[in-house]
């Protein structure tokens, strides 16, 4: 499943570092050409004020008056050279030593931008014009080492990439929380529906986003719709089963009149089918009603339901002086029906009392799984017929009075909650072992 949160958080995050790196690429660039073009402007102003310096004596010489030669290039290796050359005539700058540059010469009002090697391997930046002056041609071409300029721009890429990237820091920590703060009324969103499945609430708030308000509406509207649908339902089916149990009741009356003693047959058969069909009615009501209630899962008072619980199972088996023993931890929880689970443990408890001889036990633990183990002290049953004591009318033992549908309903409420039904056999009191698992989202 996609996370809306983390799908955001990348997009930004990528977003950001796309946008921060062209920006680092286009000021890198800017920085180097604006450096380039005055550098290359200065050293055009050179070679000019190198022009000014420059004459042609009466006998053609190629001359140049000191005057117009700066002192940087007199030192040797200074990074400022220049080579002024017109046909054979050449002048280089005695910071050249005894290097020279390779240099062709240029027509007039040729220009040329040129990078090469110069002494001692210095990366240099050579500036190239053609000039004519007294009737001749001069080519002067100026040059200055690009290290210290390089290393400037290093220095400036190195100090704005560290800015940028404590940048990137800020605005990903910023729109992370922008994220988060976000996203916070769908967390609500959340904790509400989690209330609503724990029967806290009956609808979902609608305090979220605008983007999705009409959502929870339409889920509302939902709710309000099944909650009607379910009563409608449950109400039906009521009204069938009193029609049912008028029209068996009837039948039951016509098997006791008196001349239906002839019949015996015919009248216990009568008798049975109604029983059976009055058992199957009880049987679809119960499921029935699982199904009915939207808002199974409110919390319930274990401690006292299950006092009362065991105080009329006492009552009822007061003859038989059966000692129902009951723990529950503190942790333990039921958010349910509360009258599915006095269904559940009313069945199982009833039955274990039924069959045991004189000690029951019901133990209630767990937190995020809560386990509900009912023991008895009595036969227990056959390992290849524990699984058959859910079927619906079986009966391990026909000389006790039962239906055989107690074990069915309670397994069909527990598996109606996605919980699980276990049977074994007892190792503190040998008889039979019920054990019920329902998970923190079941029970």
């Amino acid at each position: 499943m996609i996370s809306l949160k983390r799908h955001l958080s990348w997009g930004l995050i990528i977003s950001l570092v796309a946008l921060l790196t062209l920006q680092w690429a286009i000021v890198t660039y800017a920085i180097n050409k604006l450096t380039e073009d005055q550098l290359v402007e200065r050293l055009q102003r050179e070679g000019e004020s190198l022009l000014a310096g420059t004459e042609f004596d009466a006998s053609g010489q190629l001359l140049l008056d000191a005057k117009h030669v700066s002192a940087v290039y007199q030192r040797p290796f200074s990074g400022h050279y220049y080579v002024i050359f017109s046909g054979k005539q050449r002048h280089t700058s005695r910071s050249l030593w005894d290097v020279d540059l390779a240099i062709q010469p240029l027509t007039t009002g040729a220009h040329t931008k040129r990078y090469i090697n110069g002494p001692e391997q210095q990366p240099l930046l050579v500036v190239v014009h053609g000039y004519q002056k007294q009737q001749g041609v001069i080519t002067i071409a100026v040059a200055e080492n690009l290290a210290t300029l390089k290393a400037g721009v290093m220095r400036f890429q190195i100090l704005y990439a560290v800015v940028s990237l404590l940048g990137l820091f800020a605005l990903l920590a910023i729109q992370r929380l922008v994220v988060l703060n976000a996203l916070r009324p769908l967390q609500q969103i959340k904790d509400n529906i989690a209330k609503l499945t724990s029967g806290e609430e009956s609808q979902i708030n609608n305090n979220g986003p605008q983007e999705v308000a009409p959502l929870i509406e339409e889920m509302n509207r939902l709710l309000i719709a099944v909650q009607h649908k379910s009563r409608r339902s449950r109400e039906s089916l009521g009204n069938l089963a009193h029609a049912l149990k008028t029209k068996l009741t009837l039948l039951n009356q016509a098997a006791e009149r008196p001349e239906m003693e002839m019949l015996p047959e015919i009248r216990n058969d009568i008798y049975r089918t109604t029983t059976s069909i009055s058992h199957t009615i009880e049987h679809e009501l119960k499921r029935a009603r699982l199904l009915g209630d939207t808002h199974p899962a409110r919390r319930v008072d274990l401690k006292a339901e299950i006092a009362q619980l065991v105080h009329t199972l006492r009552q009822i088996y007061q003859a038989k002086a059966v000692n129902i023993m009951w723990e529950i931890t503190p942790d333990a929880r039921f958010h349910g029906d509360r009258e599915d689970l006095l269904e559940i443990l009313g069945n199982l408890l009833d039955n274990a009392c039924k069959w045991c001889r004189s000690s029951v036990s019901l133990t209630i633990s767990g937190s995020n799984t809560t386990i509900f183990v009912i023991e008895d002290d009595g036969p227990g049953c056959a390992e290849h017929e524990l699984n058959l004591l859910t079927r619906r009318g079986f009966r391990a033992d026909e000389s006790i009075p039962g239906s055989g549908l107690g074990l069915a309903i309670a397994h069909d409420i527990v598996d109606s909650y996605g919980a699980h039904l276990s049977f074994g056999r007892s190792a503190a009191l040998g008889g039979l072992r019920v054990e019920i698992r329902f998970n923190a989202h079941e029970g």
